[in-house]
This record gives structure tokens, sequence and C-alpha cells, in this order.
């Protein structure tokens, strides 16, 4: 640019100093073209490469592959580095990613079975990749996957939910001093909702009784393994009051204020609902931060937290339809007069509202992708669930139906089963020597003629026969409930399905059950 303009200088043909170059704009739909071709690029680059060193994979070397999945590591930082093309960004970013996959594989051909090591040094090297390779959706995904690992190590220690008691810590850390980060802002940004993203999930897992490693904690003894969920969620209660204590302090709000007692007030009460909702401080957590950052992408994941823990709890609530309605409107009129008594007591006074409402400037493409994430993994779940229907082993538990009245869906049948009065009564032989009974667990079961399942023993590791599976059941109020303790149909077939003997399960190979149809007496399915 500059000789061209000392060029036309000299033939008198422009004047004046060299011009400042301006950014070429580039719309959006050419970027996601440019985008996509560098991923092809690096697709094809892969495959080519796999196919060339296939003997790295036929016959593992965990020292070599260690060795290729950095150097793919170095490729994304040369190329993200050194390029400010969105082909370059997006062809070492999934070489980033290839390399992380090399790298882990590596590993665990070098050091199985130590376990714990591996994900330690999985955690260390993906965090350290979060921090050095300047790429957005690459820091993100790193640190993602580096806490990811983390966690499973401190499941594999025994340490069942401390570990996304430290991301939330460390979540709600890095935020809080969003203006220290100067000229790192874009480093700890996408670090940041890398460790929002964890935290939700792992609650998500906590909550549904899987940990990070199943197997492993499948007959854990400790008190942490059946508890892990109530002992996550009080220490990030503690978590959430201590950030809306410095929130307060942070806008110069006195404690004893209105605003300050009020805050102070609704924390403890929300607080008190997250132990018997369990991952709502998590949500609460995030949707607190997130508006007082004024970050969109943090309040919209915030809230879909929230309301995915409340629909969970809503959904496994051991509680008649009519019971969970009132819930629902008691729940509905006490925040409608929460917003009606906050509004007359701020009306008059708009500058005693604690946090500023200022339009939130975020990114929308995050926001977008975080919306799709979601819809991803609920479609994903019901194509699971739908393939379970279809493929999975039959089983035929015995039971004996209840059939009360619904308000809201017609009819619908509760269910007792024979086998979990089995359970039952061999848990309150064992609760007998234990300080704390236990609030889930699996058994073995074994499948006989006519697809009919009958109580083995509890599962202890022990090895299975072909006919036998294992299944998971929750201790609720003294009672044992496998996935369901209802079955719905519609209205007016309540005498139809009276005639029902057998309930009928699909299992699937890693223990997953679901209830799809009654059958009668003669194995009939109604």
């Amino acid at each position: 640019m500059n000789r061209l303009w000392q060029k036309l200088s000299e033939h008198d043909l422009v004047k004046g100093e060299t011009p400042s170059e301006q950014q070429v704009f580039i719309p959006w739909y050419i970027r996601f073209l440019q985008g996509f071709a560098g991923w092809m690029a690096a697709l094809f680059l892969i495959a080519s490469f796999s196919a060339a060193f296939s003997f790295l994979f036929r016959n593992p070397n965990g020292g070599l592959l260690i060795s290729l999945g950095v150097f793919c590591s170095v490729i994304a930082y040369v190329l993200i580095r050194t390029q400010e093309k969105d082909f370059f960004e997006q062809l070492g970013l999934a070489f980033g990613l290839c390399g992380q996959l090399v790298f882990a594989l590596g590993l665990f051909y070098l050091f199985k079975p130590q376990y714990k090591t591996i994900l330690f040094m999985l955690a260390t090297y993906q965090l350290l990749l979060a921090w050095f390779i300047p790429q957005f959706a690459h820091r993100l995904l790193s640190t993602f996957f580096g806490l990811l690992a983390l966690l499973i190590a401190l499941d594999l220690l025994g340490l069942y939910g401390i570990g996304t008691t430290i991301a939330a810590v460390l979540f709600s850390f890095i935020w809080l001093k969003q203006n220290r980060w100067s000229r790192s802002y874009d480093t700890w940004e996408a670090i940041g909702f890398g460790f929002a993203i964890t935290i939700v999930f792992s609650s998500g897992y906590l909550l549904t009784g899987h940990f990070l490693l199943n197997d492993h904690s499948i007959n854990s003894s400790s008190w942490l393994s059946g508890h892990a969920q109530l002992a996550s969620s009080f220490l990030i209660a503690l978590v959430f009051i201590n950030v809306v204590l410095v929130l307060l302090k942070e806008n110069k709000i006195k404690f004893n204020s209105k605003t300050a007692a009020l805050s102070i007030f609704a924390a403890i009460l929300l607080v008190l609902l997250s132990f018997k909702i369990f991952g709502l401080s998590t949500g609460l957590l995030i949707v607190l931060i997130g508006f007082a950052r004024q970050r969109l992408t943090l309040v919209v994941l915030g809230s879909m937290a929230v309301f995915s823990f409340f629909s969970w709890y809503y959904y496994n609530l051991d509680a008649t339809l009519l019971f969970k309605s009132i819930t629902l409107i008691v729940l509905g009129m006490i925040l409608l007069a929460s917003w009606f008594f906050l509004g007359k007591i701020y009306h008059k006074n708009n500058n005693a509202v604690a946090f500023d409402l200022r339009p939130l400037n975020v990114k929308k493409g995050i926001v977008i992708s975080t919306i799709l994430l979601v819809l991803v993994a609920i479609n994903f779940n019901i194509t699971q669930k739908q393939n379970l229907i279809e493929n999975g082993e039959v089983l035929l538990f015995e039971l004996a139906p209840v059939d009360p009245r619904s308000l809201m869906q017609g009819d619908y049948m509760r269910l007792r089963f024979t086998i979990a009065n089995q359970i039952n009564k061999k848990l309150y032989e064992a609760s007998q020597h234990m300080t704390i009974p236990p609030t889930q667990g699996w058994v073995i079961v074994e499948k006989g003629e006519n697809n009919i399942a009958s109580l083995v023993d509890f599962y202890d590791q022990q090895d299975l026969l072909s006919s036998q599976y294992i299944i998971p059941f929750k201790y609720r109020n003294y009672r044992v409930v496998f996935t369901t303790n209802a079955f719905y149909f519609q209205e007016g077939l309540a005498n139809h399905f009276q005639k029902a003997k057998y309930g009928e399960f699909r299992v699937s190979s890693d223990n997953e059950i679901i209830l799809t149809h009654l059958r009668d007496e003669k194995f009939n399915t109604l």
C-alpha cells in the first residue's frame, strides 16, 4: 500500500499522506463458508495422516501418540496465531481437537491402568492449551475437557461432588474479578464460559445419580457416594451466598440497608430451596453472576439450568399429579407476590436497585449456540430412549396396581412391584446396621420363563450370567422406586388396565430401563 501510494505521488496522481488501511468487511455467509472449508480441509488432512501412520494405531505406542498429539497442538497454535483468516482459524481448531484426542489416547496406552495419574495429566495439558492457544472455541472446549478430566479424577479418589464445588468457586472468582482481566480479557472470557458449562454438566450428572465414572462409584460405601448431590448443593449454596455478599459490597450497598436485607433474605430462601431441588443453587449462581456482569449468555445458561433442575425435581416427585399441580400454583403465586412486593418497594426509588440494568452486550452467536446445544442434547436423549424402546431386552416385573384419579391427564395407574417389595425388605434389614440408609443402588435380576424377572441379590461387582441384568433403583420415603411408579393411559380405560399383572420394561446394555407396556396374566399386551 505504501509503495503504491509513493509511486502515484511521484506521477502527481495523488496528494497527501498515505491513507490508513481499513479492514475489508466480509459478509457472515462468506466467513461461514471459509470456516466450513477449513473443517473439511482438516478432516481430509487428518484422514490422510491417519492412513499414512495407521501403524501407530494397529500397535499403539503411548509415547509416539503423545508426541503426535503435541505436534498437532503446535500446528493448531501456529495456524491460529499467525493467520487471521477464518479458514486457517477453523483448520487450527480441528487440528487442536484432534491433537487433544490423540494425546489422551497416548496417556491411556502409556500409563494404563493408573487412571488417576492419566486424568490429572490430561487435565493439566488441556488447561495449558486453554491458556496458550488464542482461539475462543478452542479455549472454551479445552477448559471444559480439562475440568471434566479433573472431576473424574476426583471421583476416582472418592471425592464425589467436591470437584463441582471447586469448579463453582473458581467460576465465581473468575467472573467477580472481571475488571482485572486487562489484556487477558479474551482468555478469561472463554475460560469463564467453560467453567459455567462444566458446573452445569457436572451438577446434572450428580442430580441423576450417575457419577462421571459410574462403574467406580456403583458400590462405594462412603457417605459422599450416596449424598454427593446434597453435599454439592450445600457447598455451592455457600458460594452463592458469598457472591451475594461480594456484589452488595461491590455496589456499595450497606449490609444494614433495606436492599441488603432483602437480598440476603432472598438468597437464604433460595439456598434452603436448593437443598430440596438439587442443582438449583448451580443455576442460580450462574444467573446471578451473569446478571451482575451483564452477560446474557450466562443468564440464559443459568436460567435453562434452573428450569431443567426444577423440571427434574417435578418429574421425580413421588406424589400425585394433583399435589404437583398445587405445588406449581403455590410457587407461581409466591413468585407473583414477590414481583408485586418488590415493585411496590422500589417504585418510588429506582436508584435503590442493586444492579445495573443496562442493555446486555454479548455475542448473540454464543446464546444461539447454547440454545442449539441444549436442543441437540434433548433430541439425543429422546433418540436414545426410542432406541431403548425398540431394541432393549424385555423384562416383566410382577405388579400390584392402584388406580387413583388424575385431574390433569385423565387416568393413571400407580404401580407397586413385587421385586421392589423384596428389595425394600432387604434394605430394611441392612439399615439396622447403617447410620444413614442409601438413597440409590443396583440389584441383579434374572430373566426366567416368559421373560419374568426375579430378584437375585444386590450388585457387588460380581460376574453376571447371560440371563442376568443390573437394575438401578432409588430409595425414597422408605419405598423402592424404579424408573417410574405410574403408568398413564387414556381417560375411560381404567377397567381395561385393571387386568394388568406385569409391567413390561426394556433394558439396555448399560443398565438403563424404561417402562413401555402393561401385560395381563396371559402375557398379552394391554
